[in-house]
């Protein structure tokens, strides 16, 4: 099981379509899961959109997704 996850909450200042192709570049999620994903986080405020190992690679995802002005939050995976 991965130990941490990104989480990615809704703004409200974020494009949709910035945060479907943020999502599908940065995460590597197909562009269908990426636009689902943006849905969600829209309508639930909230959406799991990567899951890692260690802190260190949650923290790359998090830094890539920084770099393009989204703030996602790293948390403990739990089951």
């Amino acid at each position: 099981m991965t130990a941490f996850r990104v989480v990615a909450y809704n703004d409200l200042h974020s494009e949709d379509a910035v945060v479907a192709d943020v999502l599908n570049r940065v995460c590597g999620l197909p562009l269908a899961d990426a636009v689902a994903l943006t849905r969600q986080i829209n309508l639930a405020g909230q959406a799991t959109v990567g899951l890692a190992e260690t802190r260190a690679d949650a923290e790359v995802i998090a830094a890539r997704m920084i770099g393009f002005g989204l703030r996602p939050v790293i948390e403990r995976n739990t089951p």
